[in-house]
């Protein structure tokens, strides 16, 4: 590497129940894989985070803890400035995560046997939120055209005129990779208007946006639109901050704001984890210039895997992602059964890939690459794939 970066320093996570490093074993069968699955970084957060842990971690006493008002306002002010939205104060809540946000928004407004709108290939648990408690998954899969992936918006409304009333959304998109321009999110908007459907958007990934693109939040465009819609953001993906446990959710409806207030008490999921507050407020007030570093590194995390990986074959694409730091491979002209696929990386390779098909049957043929490492660990990785596909 012509230049040495921050992040391309190699920090050791095994031994440090690390569920992607350490728990690999277990989900994969097999010892010493190259972990490139669980969605989270090889990086180390912003210093700024690091210290803010560091000095609350020395005061010595952990006990309960209350939201102060400079997270808050830390949160706004990073949604204006990196996001151009502005929000009122009292719209912002907090769960421990996103998919317990999911959750609690889930029963704060739907009943059992209700039917919810997903869009697959799409992140595991946006099933398992839905089935797991009573509810009946509606998919509206996402077309492929050219080499990417837009949204079915003709079927959504046949769906939405059907009489569903939630909807669970991912933007920018996993594992696709898609950052949904104003157009299309525009026409979803219109829909969710009309029909009076609320959106769940799981905004998880907005601030990996590359930087070609731009990211804007659903609730953003309309006054209309923010009426029927619930965003959950954190600064988990944003910062790799996803162990401290603290999810930002904006709320612009006084009735759905009630009803899910109401629906995270009786979970008992009010507190914030005493370092996530501490880490998530430094690392929005001062980690502008460490997340504008990781993007252009992830970037050229995603031209090498490309580049190198047309040199091992043609038959494994890179759908082509305008932000996050997962690929969406397309193995399918491998000839390789989808059912065997996950397990020929693991074993030929020595890779321990998410597997295409538990993002949906759309997944099959496809697995999910997460390239939030050094770029020694893909030179490794394509080192790896390249003698697993010759000596296939």
């Amino acid at each position: 590497m012509d230049c040495q970066s921050p992040f391309d320093q190699l920090i050791d996570r095994r031994n440090s129940q690390s569920a992607k490093w350490d728990g690999a074993a277990e989900v994969f069968g097999q010892e010493d894989l190259l972990p490139m699955w669980v969605a989270d970084m090889d990086f180390r957060p912003p210093e700024a985070a690091i210290r803010a842990i560091t000095a609350r971690a020395t005061h010595g006493i952990y006990g309960y803890e209350r939201k102060p008002e400079s997270l808050s306002e830390a949160v706004i002010d990073w949604l204006k400035i990196r996001h151009d939205w502005v929000i009122d104060p009292i719209w912002l809540n907090h769960s421990p995560g996103v998919v317990s946000g999911l959750v609690s928004a889930i029963l704060a407004l739907t009943d059992p046997g209700d039917r919810i709108v997903i869009q697959p290939p799409v992140y595991p648990p946006f099933y398992s939120v839905v089935e797991q408690n009573g509810r009946v998954v509606v998919t509206n899969p996402l077309v492929e055209a050219n080499g990417n992936y837009v949204m079915n918006i003709p079927e959504l409304e046949e769906i939405f005129r059907s009489g569903v009333k939630l909807m669970v959304f991912c933007s920018p998109h996993n594992p696709v990779g898609r950052v949904w321009t104003k157009k299309e999110l525009l026409a979803l908007g219109e829909l969710i208007v009309n029909y009076g459907v609320t959106v769940l958007s799981d905004e998880i990934w907005a601030d990996l946006a590359f930087h070609s693109h731009q990211h804007t939040p659903l609730a953003s465009l309309s006054p209309g639109i923010a009426e029927r819609t619930i965003t959950f953001m954190a600064p988990s993906k944003t910062f790799n901050l996803a162990g401290l446990y603290m999810s930002n959710v904006i709320i612009p409806n006084q009735e759905l704001r009630d009803r899910f207030c109401a629906q995270v008490q009786r979970l008992a999921q009010g507190h914030l984890n005493v370092f996530g507050i501490v880490a998530a407020e430094a690392a929005y007030r001062e980690g502008k210039e460490w997340l504008d570093h990781l993007i252009t590194y992830l970037e050229g995390n995603l031209h090498y895997v490309q580049e190198e990986l047309a040199k091992i074959t043609p038959k494994i694409t890179i759908v082509q992602p305008e932000g996050t730091y997962v690929l969406w491979m397309d193995c399918r002209n491998l000839g390789i059964p989808a059912e065997e696929l996950n397990q020929f990386f693991v074993r030929k390779a020595g890779i321990a890939f998410n597997d295409g098909l538990m993002f949906g049957p759309m997944g099959a043929g496809f697995q999910r690459m997460n390239i939030g490492c050094p770029r020694s660990l893909l030179q490794e990785a394509i080192e790896r794939m390249s003698k697993a596909l010759a000596d296939y």
